[in-house]
This record gives structure tokens, C-alpha cells and sequence, in this order.
């Protein structure tokens, strides 16, 4: 059971400084799914100091009503997600010092609103190349459609909504051959992700196998994964994670995979092969390098662990 589904909606805040507060800072963010997701958050801390703190104004907020506020969120949140609000309000209650709206210093929010030690998520495993390969070929085997998927997905490193997005007419060939992939991220920004020329060679193969055309401006605006439910619809997020889920099984691969998984072994894949952040941010979509640095850092952590590999004889 969702623990959150059981929670009354976000009280609304009326002070009309905090309402000037909250405008100025979303100006401050660029991605308009994160000006969402701000905004609630920001609205929900709002409303308990408001409404269950009686405070006045966030003028009056107290490095103690800072920590009450956290207890609530892990009183009616997993840690994951509590560690999720309390980032976001960490940085508007910084925001609101540096405007002088608080008193309370950031070095003060950063320690009552610290997040909570999350355990690590097992959907982040790195798949190795013979897992990998292992999934492709059950595939292979079942269905042509999920096996492009798997490459996309692992030749692209997609998120499970950017490829369900992908139309035919995404991709398009350039000077000298080199193949792009139209791709819309996150808060609808859009991405060309460079494909390999075996990868272009294995869309081509499944779309004409499939009666389409990349020739057929009818068929540039088709899905390029349809699912089986109706003509012409999209394969939905959830059926991409059932799919990954179902071959990673048929794989034999007991450890949990989700199509962030192969996303997570991409980025982690081109940090040990020594890609410069900037080429990876670009590449996957990321917005905040911050993003980028995680496989910079598990790619350290496997080197550092690379004489497990070795399995000559000791001298």
C-alpha cells in the first residue's frame, strides 16, 4: 500500500508575501516539471508552518520548526520520498535567506532539513555485458519488437518515457551517413542522440519487416514501438518495464532490473571507457551535471574493485 495515498492534500497557504516568496523563487528553475514539483512541495511546507505551526509569516520560522517539519515527512513518508521534500525545501528556505525573508542561516536548514540515510535502490544495479547480452537474445527469440526496444534503450540510454515517445519519423540521417534520434526529455526538452550504424541498421530491418515506411509521412507520425491494444498506440511506461522486467528473468538475472537499469549501466559504461562529463550529460539528457557525476563515481568503484576480475594465479 502507498502510504501517501492516504494523506490529506497539501493546505493551501494565504500570506501574500509567501505567495510573492514562492513566485520569485520557481522563476528560478528552468524545467517546467520541476517548477511543478516545487511548487507543491514548497505549498505543502507552507501550509504546515501556516496552518499547523500558527506562525505568522515564515519571517518567524525557527531552526526548531524546520526540524518538526521533518518529522512529519518521515512520520508519513518512506525515506526515499522524504528525502525528495526535503531537498526541495532546503533549497527554497536558502533561496528564502538569501532574499532576507529568515533568519535561519543555510548551514542551519542543511542540518534540520538534512535528508535521512536512504538504502540503496537495487533498480540502480549495472547490468554487465553478458547479462546484457543474455536479454537480447531472449528477445531476439520472442519478439522483434521487444528486442529493438532493448537495443534502443541500451544503445540510446533512453528513460522508459522518452522511448515510448520515439516516432518513426524521429530519426533522421545527416552528413556523412551519421544517424540522429529525435528525442523529448524531460519538461520537453528535446535531444538529438547519435545511433550507431548497426543500431540504424536494426531499426531499418524492423520497420519495413513491420509494412512501415521512414519514406511515408503517414508512418513518420507512428509510434516506433506500437503496442498490441490498439492501431497505432504507444507502448505505455508500464508495459516497458514489464517487458525489461520479463527478459532480464528469461536471462536468468535473479539481481532487480528496471529500464533505469540499463540507462544506469550506460552512463556507467561510458564513464569506464573515460567519456568526459560533459559528453555523458549531453548524451543521456541530464540537465544538472551533479546527475552525471553518479557514474563518474561508480565507475570509480568498479575500478577500484577491478582485481576481483583477475583471476590469474597468485605469484
Amino acid at each position: 500500500m502507498n502510504p501517501e495515498k492516504n494523506l490529506p492534500a497539501p493546505r493551501a497557504y494565504t500570506h501574500p508575501e509567501h505567495r510573492r516568496l514562492v513566485d520569485l523563487f520557481l522563476r528560478t528553475l528552468s524545467s517546467p516539471q520541476t517548477k511543478k514539483t516545487y511548487n507543491t512541495e514548497v505549498r505543502l511546507f507552507l501550509g504546515f508552518v501556516e496552518g499547523e505551526l500558527g506562525r505568522g509569516s515564515i519571517e518567524e520560522l525557527s531552526a526548531e520548526d524546520i526540524s518538526l517539519y521533518r518529522e512529519r515527512l518521515l512520520d508519513r513518508y518512506p525515506a526515499a520520498t522524504a528525502a525528495k521534500k526535503l531537498t526541495v525545501v532546503r533549497r527554497f528556505l536558502t533561496f528564502a535567506y538569501m532574499a532576507g525573508v529568515t533568519r535561519v542561516n543555510p548551514e542551519a536548514v542543511k542540518f534540520f532539513a538534512k535528508s535521512p540515510r536512504v538504502v540503496y535502490d537495487p533498480s540502480y544495479n549495472v547490468l554487465t555485458e553478458s547479462e546484457l547480452s543474455r536479454m537480447f537474445e531472449a528477445a531476439r527469440r520472442r519478439n522483434p519488437r521487444d528486442y529493438v526496444m532493448l537495443a534502443v534503450l541500451a544503445s540510446c540510454g533512453l528513460r522508459e518515457a522518452e522511448v515510448v515517445g520515439l516516432k518513426i519519423g524521429d530519426f533522421r540521417e545527416v552528413v556523412d551517413g551519421q544517424v540522429f534520434v529525435r528525442v523529448e526529455g524531460k519538461g520537453g526538452k528535446v535531444r538529438n542522440v547519435p545511433v550507431s550504424p548497426e543500431l540504424w541498421t536494426l531499426v531499418q530491418r524492423y520497420v519495413l519487416s513491420s509494412g512501415r515506411s521512414f519514406v511515408s509521412q503517414a508512418d513518420a507520425r507512428k509510434p516506433l514501438f506500437p503496442s498490441r491494444e490498439g492501431k497505432d498506440k504507444p507502448l505505455t511506461t508500464r508495459s516497458v518495464r514489464y517487458i525489461v522486467k520479463k527478459y532480464a528473468r528469461e536471462a536468468g538475472i535473479t539481481k532487480a532490473i528496471s529500464p533505469h537499469s540499463i540507462r544506469h549501466t550506460v552512463g556507467t559504461n561510458m564513464a569506464m571507457n573515460e567519456a568526459p562529463l560533459l559528453v555523458i550529460q549531453q548524451f543521456l539528457g541530464h540537465s544538472d551535471p551533479k546527475t552525471t557525476l553518479r557514474y563518474i563515481r561508480r565507475a570509480e568503484e568498479l575500478t577500484a574493485r577491478a582485481y576481483r576480475y583477475n583471476t590469474l594465479p597468485p605469484l
